[in-house]
């Protein structure tokens, strides 16, 4: 059995990271490629109690950006 490969990090100059006046984290993640190729970009959600919500709120705190 083949060990689990370490999933590729996402560039930073891919993400971005924002939250909003109700103190939910969105995360938006620019896709690449180029022209009709280009996939539309993600952007997910969180709030307080979802698993990932600390983890995201943690990086938008240490980028300084995003605050309400």
């Amino acid at each position: 059995m083949t060990p689990p490969s370490e999933p590729s990090p996402i560039p930073e100059s891919h993400v971005r990271i924002e939250q909003r006046s109700d103190g939910a984290v969105v995360v938006r993640v620019r896709s690449a490629g180029e022209g009709e190729a280009r996939l539309p970009d993600a952007v997910f959600s969180f709030r307080c109690g979802d698993p990932q919500y600390a983890y995201w709120l943690a990086r938008l705190q240490a980028a300084g950006d995003g605050q309400p």
